[in-house]
């Protein structure tokens, strides 16, 4: 944190060891206050089992899927196991979430996660909510348009139009941060000089860019702080996870790249997932199985750098989004939702 949560602060939002004791105690107990506070962690999900990919993607395109795209969908979640992790991950950041801000601030909150295109959905999540205020955290650092504009639908949708979405937190110290420790991990004590490194986010169409999308922008942004922390011998971004519609997407892609670095005679590749704060079949099977695979047939030596997932380091970096834009907005919009948010559902 930016500042010492042991020492109340004039105008501060963090609450002392005492009143963050207390309002923990409230929170755990059987008589748990009315929150004055709702953060809805949302996410866009993923199927739990290989039964669930056909309704996944109906909802995520718009349309049945093909059951060539099903059994293709299947075998990608059967080779990492049946089923992502990624529901489970957010589940667990939005409760831990949920006990570092109530150490951090001085009123109840409750953190409950949604997704877009999976279950519980936003509507679930927001339906029980009668909190004073009601903010929506998107589990997605960077600002791509297409993104946004289907939290913010699904947020219309839920009958939640009012509720802020927190956005841009791309840049922000804490993530940097999360990102930073994770890639240390992989590492581990090895000579970053000896490693190239390839930070990786998923592909966009290129048409978003050229209307004027800041996601390219933002993405070199947070590369351009984190590659002096690592001080690798040399690095690269591409593109992953091209989605199966027709039109141009962005380049470079990461096999490309992948090839150009062996023949320039790299042997040991370090892959950062920048654009994903938790694992998922874009990191599980698209690099460590296919991209792995590339790598070990031009004879480079594969690693690769885990998301945020729940880690202490992001959960801070979340609490720190949270509590900079309670800071920060109007006082004329703090609390306004006297009677509870209108959310229906």
């Amino acid at each position: 944190m930016t500042t010492d949560s042991s020492v109340p602060q004039s105008g501060s939002l963090r609450s002392a060891p005492s009143q963050a004791a207390s309002l923990q105690g409230a929170v755990t107990s059987t008589t748990t206050p009315k929150s004055m506070l709702d953060v809805a962690l949302l996410a866009f999900g993923a199927p739990v089992d290989v039964s669930a990919v056909p309704d996944f993607l109906l909802r995520m395109t718009g349309r049945t899927p093909t059951d060539e795209t099903v059994a293709a969908v299947r075998e990608r979640y059967a080779a990492i196991g049946g089923a992502s992790p990624l529901p489970d991950i957010t589940a667990r950041q939005a409760r831990a979430l949920q006990a570092k801000l109530v150490q951090e601030l001085v009123f109840p909150v409750r953190v409950r996660h949604g997704f877009l295109f999976a279950e519980p959905g936003v509507a679930e999540c927001l339906k029980e909510s009668t909190a004073g205020e009601v903010v929506a955290l998107p589990l997605s650092p960077f600002g791509a348009r297409e993104t946004r504009d289907r939290y913010r639908k699904a947020l219309d949708e839920a009958g939640a139009a009012d509720v802020p979405m927190i956005e841009g937190w791309y840049a922000g110290r804490g993530f940097v941060k999360a990102v930073s420790k994770r890639i240390a991990e992989a590492l581990d004590g090895c000579d970053a000089g000896e490693w190239t490194v390839l930070f990786t986010a998923h592909n966009v169409p290129l048409e978003n860019v050229l209307e004027g999308d800041p996601y390219v922008e933002q993405l070199q942004q947070t590369i351009a702080q984190l590659v002096p922390q690592i001080m690798p011998g040399d690095w690269r971004f591409a593109f992953q996870s091209k989605g199966r519609s027709g039109g141009e997407w962005l380049e470079p892609e990461a096999d490309g790249v992948v090839r150009a670095l062996a023949r320039d005679g790299w042997e040991k590749l370090l892959v950062v997932p920048l654009g994903f704060v938790s694992d998922n079949v874009e990191t599980l099977y698209d690099l460590d199985v296919e991209l792995r695979a590339v790598a070990e047939a031009n004879g480079m030596e594969y690693r690769r750098s885990a998301p945020p997932n729940d880690s202490p380091y992001f959960i801070e970096a979340l609490a720190d989004v949270v509590v900079d834009y309670l800071a920060r907005r109007p006082v004329a919009e703090r609390f306004r939702r006297t009677d509870g948010p209108h959310v229906h559902g």
